[in-house]
């Protein structure tokens, strides 16, 4: 069947504004992760207006944490097109932003505020996607899928936020993330996981004037380690950052505890073992003799391996916005993870970063590009309608 794309691009010219408007109301609702009554509010306002647009929608709930949630425009098909992901927790504390929490600057094409970039704009675009192709009578499925713990890797949910997306993007023939999009043209086509483990080490308290000579130092021992994990740094693979270092009673104490909290970046699900062996090597080596230590690890997210379908995907869309004249996007693999792991985990063709451009996120400074919300709708919708029918990547 063939559809009307011109049609379909007047469709996102006429709601742009009122869009705009949607994307301001959900940012002004603040939704930080950790804050599992905003990020519900965040999602219970967007399943209104989906529910108002005609979508299906469905609020997922978990033993704990935030809620999801997806939707979709139930047309009597069973064929999956196109997974849209996106997620509506942000990393920003309520009120750092100030009381106008979003602030709108039309004559420079900036939307500032909490999540414009990080990922609500996204989520307005993926809503204004599948609003655009169910007005000319696309009549294959376009999920939304929205996490509402995606910053802190679904550890609130217990995991079950990680499930909720292996259940629902199984047997789509492609996949979207909306992410923070990038002013310079860039398009992820692949993520490092990410992994966090704690190292707790004990030594032996004692008074640093008295009998300094009778205590072992936990701190000392955590330098040791905190070095020589460092030096096993490869940053085009597997990179460690001793993040966090806990220790210490006072300062005339020879300190007893110590604990260091390890992020790791990873390329492969099959780094995992020798990551791990690595730690668990370092941990029970004491470089200050009578230094114990154990090691725990606190959360896993998964790497958005980089595949050949992933390539795949990404030439039919550097192929469109050249034709729209939207620019020659390139292709690139960053260090921070996302959802669209899950999605190649399942074998689907997958681009990430496609939401709404912008600057600085993960700080106060968030902004986006206000009228980049009409271009990545018109470049995705196009994507769809020209992916081929036996585009490799049916699973």
């Amino acid at each position: 069947m063939k559809y009307n794309l011109e049609k379909a691009f007047k469709f996102i010219e006429e709601n742009e504004k009122e869009m705009q408007q949607v994307w301001i109301d959900l940012c002004k609702i603040e939704s930080p992760s950790i804050d599992t009554e905003g990020v519900n509010q965040a999602v219970e306002f967007l399943g209104e207006k989906l529910n108002g647009y005609g979508m299906e929608t469905k609020i997922h709930k978990f033993s704990q944490g935030p809620n999801s949630i997806t939707a979709y425009f139930n047309n009597g098909s069973t064929e999956k097109e196109m997974a849209i992901l996106g997620h509506l927790d942000t990393v920003h504390k309520k009120g750092l932003f100030g009381e106008e929490v979003v602030k709108v600057d039309i004559e420079n094409d900036m939307i500032y505020g909490p999540g414009v970039l990080d990922c609500k704009g996204g989520v307005i675009v993926g809503t204004l996607v599948a609003r655009a192709l169910n007005s000319i009578g696309y009549d294959k499925i376009i999920k939304l899928a929205f996490s509402g713990d995606e910053e802190v890797g679904h550890r609130y949910t217990l995991g079950e936020g990680k499930q909720f997306f292996l259940d629902e993007l199984r047997g789509f023939k492609a996949c979207i993330d909306c992410e923070t999009g990038f002013v310079d043209g860039r398009v992820v086509v692949g993520r490092k996981g990410t992994t966090n483990f704690k190292i707790a080490i004990r030594g032996k308290a004692a008074h640093s004037g008295n009998e300094p000579q009778n205590g072992i130092s936990a701190i000392k021992e955590a330098a040791y380690k905190t070095i020589n994990i460092e030096k096993n740094n490869d940053f085009n693979s597997i990179h460690y950052n001793v993040g966090v270092v806990e220790g210490g009673t006072s300062q005339n104490t020879i300190p007893e505890f110590c604990t260091l909290t390890v992020n790791v970046r990873f390329r492969k699900l099959s780094d995992l073992e020798k990551i791990k062996n690595f730690l668990t090597e370092i941990t029970n080596t004491s470089f200050v003799e009578g230094t114990t230590a154990e090691i725990t690890q606190i959360s896993l997210s998964d790497p958005m391996e980089q595949t050949e379908k992933n390539i795949k995907l990404f030439e039919i869309l550097k192929k469109n916005s050249e034709e729209l004249g939207f620019g020659t996007p390139y292709s690139c693999y960053l260090g921070g993870g996302s959802d669209a792991a899950h999605s190649v985990t399942l074998g689907i063709p997958t681009l990430c970063g496609m939401g709404v451009k912008g600057y600085e996120n993960h700080t106060i400074r968030e902004r986006a590009v206000l009228s980049s919300l009409v271009e990545r709708a018109k470049l995705i919708v196009k994507t769809i309608l020209t992916l081929p029918e036996n585009f490799e990547g049916e699973n």
